[in-house]
């Protein structure tokens, strides 16, 4: 009968480890989707959660409580009945008592330990929120009948953090860090596909993204301009691989807004005289400095697929389209059109054919690597052609390269002032093997 007492304090001691670990292990999130299912369980657990200091207090204050009963009883009950046994034994008779008392003292610890602990922590780290669920209404009645106490172990611990100067705020709050590494795990078990995993990671890094790394910049813009003849207009538009552009009169200086290819093509087939700026609508600007986030909610606070971006002198830099975010999302999957050039071109040989606008993110999505670029952090150029020119010190011409890394950059191609082309090859160290030629 006293060893069964004793194991329902070890097993009672065990609900309590159980529930500290289950409260502060369970995903807030699971508990509020129960909770709004209308789980009163749920909603018990998330007032524990709430209140770490109270909860924490209760959890001590029963641990703390069975543990004195536990030494007290087995001492008073089971070493009186076990001295009688290491009597008998006549080498060990000078020392029954302290014999029985390590005896019962180890037998306690040993099954506090394993009954007590370990197990109901493991099973709790396994099912956090059901576990929550299970304790939370009694550790809720519990935590009202010690109240008195609780409240002055609260207000002690209260008083030491303020004393130390530490935080008492419960930071619950997800960061981002927090979200990615969630998005690992769950791709490491196999909850999501590695492409989900690959969308929603970038869609995190859209706001640290500057537009004018996706941008389509000013040089290779495909505009309209009324002071050309219409039917040369029509035919640029034909053999253009856009559906949108911008309207200018005289040049990229003077826009007057953006037309829809479709549009045009719909009065052709309506036999309609053909009048562009009739159908032109307002451009909308945007700042160079913009984030892609905040470009995206631009483009949907104003119903637009395409924004000019500006610098701060208000001249033009490039143009930016929804399909621009979009394949920052999916990482440049977005089927492009059969006369549109790809910016990125893997040869026979292994070598990359890159275009100069390539930005740097892109470049190591294509290469799967983490190279940093120099001045890379200070915002001085943000694609490969920029680094190019940076690392040089002039506007190169072809066949000129740079190395960095691992990589060499060649210039393959130039318009005009631009680097159109860039060759990226691997620089492959080859090993010294005559060091180990024998003589």
């Amino acid at each position: 009968m006293d060893i069964l007492i004793i194991l329902g304090l070890i097993l009672i001691n065990g609900l309590f480890a159980m529930s500290e670990i289950a409260i502060v292990s369970s995903k807030r999130i699971r508990l509020q989707n129960k909770a709004d299912s209308g789980s009163k369980s749920a909603v018990a657990a998330l007032k524990l959660s709430d209140s770490p200091s109270r909860f924490l207090s209760t959890v001590q204050i029963g641990i703390t409580l069975i543990g004195i009963f536990n030494g007290a009883f087995g001492e008073a009950s089971i070493v009186s009945r076990l001295t009688p046994f290491f009597l008998n034994i006549q080498p060990l008779s000078n020392y029954a008592y302290e014999l029985s008392l390590a005896t019962v003292v180890f037998g306690i610890t040993y099954a506090s330990l394993i009954l007590g602990e370990l197990v109901p922590k493991r099973i709790a780290m396994q099912y956090p929120e059901a576990v929550a669920m299970f304790i939370s209404v009694p550790m809720t009645w519990l935590s009202r009948i010690v109240s008195p106490f609780v409240a002055v172990l609260s207000f002690s611990t209260d008083f030491l953090m303020k004393v130390l100067r530490l935080d008492q705020s419960k930071n619950s709050s997800l960061t981002e860090e927090d979200i990615s590494g969630m998005l690992k795990e769950g791709a490491t078990a196999g909850l999501f596909e590695k492409t989900e995993h690959d969308i929603v990671a970038r869609a995190l890094q859209l706001d640290d993204k500057h537009i004018n790394t996706i941008m389509t910049p000013r040089s290779d813009i495909h505009y309209i301009d009324l002071n050309v003849p219409l039917e040369e207009t029509l035919l640029r538009i034909a053999n253009s691989p856009y559906s949108r552009f911008p309207v200018c009169q005289g040049g990229l200086d003077n826009i007057i807004g953006i037309v829809d290819a479709g549009s045009l093509f719909e009065q052709q087939i309506k036999q309609q005289q053909i009048n562009i700026q009739a159908i032109t609508k307002t451009a909308l600007y945007v700042p160079e400095t913009i984030s892609a986030m905040d470009l995206l909610e631009a483009l949907q606070k104003n119903r637009s697929e395409i924004a000019v971006v500006i610098n701060e002198y208000g001249e033009v830099e490039g143009v930016v389209t929804l399909r621009d975010i979009l394949k920052v999302l999916v990482g440049h999957a977005i089927p492009i059109n059969e006369n549109q050039v790809s910016d990125a071109v893997q040869r026979k040989d292994g070598s990359w054919l890159l275009d100069g606008g390539v930005s740097l993110d892109r470049f190591r999505e294509v290469f799967a690597s983490a190279v940093s670029f120099p001045e890379e952090e200070e915002e001085n150029y943000h694609t490969i052609a920029g680094f190019i020119m940076h690392q040089l010190g002039h506007i190169p011409t072809e066949t000129e390269s740079v190395e960095w890394e691992n990589y060499k950059f060649e210039v393959v191609d130039m318009d005009k002032h631009r680097i159109d082309r860039v060759l990226v090859s691997e620089i492959v160290v080859e090993s010294d093997s005559s060091a180990f030629d024998g003589e």
